[in-house]
C-alpha cells in the first residue's frame, strides 16, 4: 500500500538500531529474547537481570517520581503498603521502597524473568517485597489491602484501561491513592516505535494499523539480525492503536475517571521538555518549554504540550 510506503520512507529517514550489550543492559525488555542472554549459563543470566534492574534503580534515584508530580511524594508514602504496577526488573521499586521508606511493596509485571530479576534485585537490597506475574485488568490481590499503587509509563501498554482503574480500585484501602504517570498517545515522540525510528511525530499522519505494519516490515527486511527484538506479525491487535500501546489520551483518561468513583487529588500539567532524565540535563529543552507551558491548557493541543499525563487519584 502506498500509505505503507510512505510511513516506511518517514521512519527511515531516522532509523534507529537497538544494540545488545551485556555490560550495559539498559532498559529494553528485549534483551531477554536475545541468544546471549536465552543460551548463557545460569550466573550469566542472573548478571544481565541484574544490570537491568540496577539500571532502573540508578534511573529513579538520579531522578525521581517526585519530579514528574512536582512534590516530595514520602508524606504521601512513608510507612505505607505500596503496589508497583508494572515493575519490570524490579529496580524502580527497589527505588521507591528506600527512597519512601515504605512499609512493603509488591510488583507486578506480565512475564516471568522480569518477576526473577525483580526477586534477586530485592533480595540483594533487603527489601521487603514480593512479586508476582500480573495483568493490571486482574490484579492477583485481595480486596482493600493497599495504601499506594505507583506506575510509570505502564497504563498506556494495558489492554483496558477501565478495567484496570477498577481493579485499582479494588485492591486500594478507603482513602488509598494511585500515582500514575504515562504519556499521551499524540506525545510526539512516544509512539513506541523507537527499536526502528526516532522520527517524530509520525503516528500523527498515520494510522495506527498502517505504522505497525511499516515498522513490521522493516524489521523483517532487517533479517536474523532483529530476531530478539521484532514484532511477530503485522496484524493490529483488538486493544491496539499502535505498536503495543492503547492510544489513551488525556481527554479520553478523564472521562473514564469521570464516570468511577476516583477523587482527583493532584493532576499535573508540565509541558513536554520542562521534565524527564534526559531533559533534566538540557538548558536550551528546558527553557523552550515555558513557551510550550499555556498551549497544555488548550484542549486539542495539550495531548501534543503535555509532557506526561499525571495525576494522584484517591479512593
Amino acid at each position: 500500500m502506498l500509505t505503507t510506503r510512505l510511513a516506511k520512507l518517514m521512519m527511515k529517514a531516522f532509523e534507529s538500531h537497538p544494540i545488545f550489550s551485556e555490560n550495559a543492559v539498559g532498559e529494553l525488555n528485549e534483551v531477554f529474547n536475545h541468544n546471549s542472554f536465552l543460551q548463557a549459563s545460569e550466573s550469566k543470566q542472573r548478571s544481565i537481570m541484574f544490570k537491568s534492574s540496577e539500571s532502573k534503580y540508578n534511573s529513579e534515584m538520579h531522578y525521581p517520581l517526585d519530579s514528574y508530580f512536582g512534590l516530595d511524594l514520602s508524606s504521601f508514602l512513608q510507612g505505607k503498603v505500596a503496589l508497583d504496577l508494572g515493575c519490570f526488573t524490579g529496580g524502580r521499586c527497589v527505588a521507591w521502597f528506600e527512597r519512601y521508606k515504605l512499609q512493603h511493596i509488591s510488583g507486578i509485571d506480565v512475564r516471568q524473568v522480569f518477576i526473577e530479576s525483580a526477586k534477586q534485585f530485592a533480595s540483594m537490597h533487603n527489601t521487603r517485597a514480593d512479586f508476582e506475574v500480573g495483568f493490571g485488568e486482574s490484579l492477583p490481590f485481595e480486596n482493600k489491602i493497599f495504601d499506594a499503587i505507583l506506575s510509570f509509563d505502564v497504563f498506556e501498554h494495558v489492554q483496558n484501561l477501565e478495567k484496570t482503574l477498577n481493579e485499582c480500585y479494588r485492591v486500594l484501602k478507603i482513602g488509598g491513592r494511585l500515582f500514575l504517570v504515562f504519556p499521551s498517545y499524540f506525545h510526539p515522540i512516544e509512539h513506541h516505535l523507537s527499536l526502528v525510528t526516532r522520527t517524530p511525530c509520525i503516528h500523527w499522519f498515520f494510522s495506527g494499523k498502517t505504522c505497525i505494519r511499516a515498522y513490521y516490515e522493516i524489521l523483517k527486511e532487517r533479517g536474523d539480525k532483529a530476531y530478539w527484538y521484532k514484532r511477530l506479525s503485522a496484524n493490529v491487535e483488538s486493544w491496539e492503536r499502535g505498536n503495543t500501546i492503547n492510544g489513551i489520551t488525556l481527554s479520553q483518561f478523564k472521562a473514564i475517571i469521570k464516570g468511577m468513583n476516583w477523587r482527583v487529588v493532584r493532576p499535573v500539567s508540565k509541558p513536554i521538555g520542562s521534565i524527564g532524565r534526559n531533559i533534566s540535563r538540557n538548558r536550551l529543552i528546558r527553557t523552550m518549554s515555558k513557551l510550550f507551558s499555556p498551549l497544555t491548557k488548550i484542549p486539542g493541543l495539550r495531548e501534543i504540550f503535555l509532557h506526561r499525563i499525571t495525576y494522584i487519584l484517591e479512593k
